[in-house]
């Protein structure tokens, strides 16, 4: 039998695991390479090399997906939000687009403010779990500001009606942000767009709206949201998930579009499961500091009459009857 590998305790954010002697040394050069660059003479600063930590991550994604064990690869996500944040607070960073990384959505806001960095774990159970660090760029070559979003998704009672902060986050995968700016607080508040895949029976999407607080922190859900007749602080969408949704902002009328949703049968409201688009779309558009509800932008195709479809009434002939014969009725004379 062959010698087994030297193992080290290794403790990052109360994870405990064990290290062979490999890992270690390629923890190290990742932290050589991002904290201890090759120093060049010369007037431009040196050139932060991110391929290593890439690499690193990548390496873990390929555990995570090998493993078998839920609880396992939950601890090698949070290795992975490790190295990430100790990646991402340099100011390099928030310009280097990952592409090695295609397992990990990446998301700017429209004027660059901040990014997000998000991905998730499909449980062996059907469920799903989320992670995501939003940065914030920080001033000159200060360090950027990495925050995590903890989800806490089943802990939270009506959603649509809280305040939440970075600790206490409706896990799902970002995939829009529409900023806005509310005249009378002169606040940015942000609409992000998100999917969450759920369980096996129902899927979600949401309209989150984030701000920040004087401090720099992310405050999710704000009681801007004019929704049915009731003001929301988020608005969440469950369907079948069998099923899709449209959502998504139309930057051309300014407004979030989404599809209208229904259960087949009266005695199925309420059960989810069985939700799904209808042939109406509404939408949320921005006005005097809220989000409104707009009802009915789009109808089903059997209720608009279109007039090219009816038929044209026939035109009477224009030609005068001859004398002394008789005249030939056609088609179009008879009505």
């Amino acid at each position: 039998m062959g010698r087994a590998p030297y193992l080290i305790r290794f403790q990052v954010s109360g994870i405990v695991s064990f290290l062979d002697m490999r890992e270690i040394i390629t923890l190290f050069f990742i932290v050589a390479l991002l904290f201890f660059p090759f120093e060049t003479y010369g007037k431009k600063k040196p050139r932060v090399d991110f391929s290593s930590a890439e690499e690193y991550v990548q390496q873990l994604f390929i555990e995570i997906r090998e493993t078998k064990d839920d609880s396992l690869a939950i601890r090698l996500h949070r290795q992975i939000e490790d190295i990430l944040v100790k990646t991402l607070v340099i100011p390099e960073a928030y310009q280097h687009k990952f592409d090695s990384l295609g397992m990990i959505g990446k998301i700017y806001a429209p004027r660059k403010d901040f990014r997000i960095l998000n991905w998730n774990h499909s449980s062996r159970d059907g469920t799903f779990r989320y992670f995501a660090l939003m940065v914030i760029p920080g001033k000159k070559d200060e360090p950027n500001k990495v925050i995590r979003l903890t989800e806490t998704t089943d802990s939270i009672y009506r959603p649509d009606q809280q305040t939440l902060d970075a600790n206490q986050w409706l896990g799902c995968l970002y995939y829009k942000i529409i900023p806005k700016r509310r005249g009378k607080d002169g606040i940015d508040y942000y609409a992000l767009l998100g999917l969450d895949m759920n369980n096996l029976k129902t899927k979600k999407k949401y309209i989150e709206i984030l701000s920040f607080d004087v401090n720099g922190n992310p405050q999710l859900g704000a009681p801007i949201i004019e929704f049915n007749k009731w003001t929301k602080h988020r608005v969440i969408f469950e369907f079948s998930a069998r099923q899709s949704m449209y959502l998504e902002y139309n930057r051309f009328r300014r407004r979030i579009e989404m599809d209208h949703l229904a259960p087949p049968m009266p005695y199925l409201v309420g059960e989810y499961e069985y939700y799904e688009a209808d042939q109406f779309r509404d939408a949320l558009k921005f006005k005097r500091g809220k989000w409104k509800h707009i009802r009915d932008i789009e109808k089903p195709k059997d209720m608009k009459v279109k007039k090219k479809s009816l038929p044209k009434p026939p035109k009477p002939s224009k030609r005068p009857p001859q004398k002394g014969r008789l005249e030939k009725k056609t088609d179009e004379d008879i009505i």
